[in-house]
């Protein structure tokens, strides 16, 4: 699935996600472990932020993904919309490995409270 993210610098990127099958059925994701890594480009170099996975109802294939916008103080380009690459990975217990979203990370400038 190609799902992008907009994340503030000064705020919190936090929503609720579900994971299905192809036929639509709730993905148990109890024994499965979930990363997101953000990169500036998709797949190579260093991380420069992970995501806080919460899963707050695994057999119904219910979490949360939260990323602090903070994290990417070090990112040139404050004044400026940047892109950036992120994909999730699922980790069965028998270490196969599967990602079942990636996309952008478009990263704003926030606003001033």
């Amino acid at each position: 699935m190609r799902l992008d993210l907009q994340v503030d610098r000064n705020g919190t990127y936090n929503q609720r996600w579900r994971l299905r099958d192809t036929d639509g059925a709730p993905i148990n994701l109890t024994s499965i472990a979930l990363e997101l890594k953000v990169r500036a480009v998709a797949g190579q170099g260093a991380v420069l932020a992970s995501a806080t996975i919460d899963k707050y109802d695994p057999t119904n294939g219910m979490f949360t993904v939260r990323i602090e916008g903070s994290a990417f103080a070090a990112v040139e380009g404050a004044t400026e919309i940047v892109r950036l690459a992120y994909d999730m990975r699922m980790t069965y217990p028998d270490g196969v490995k599967y990602i079942p979203a990636a996309g952008q990370v478009i990263l704003t400038p926030g606003a001033t409270y």
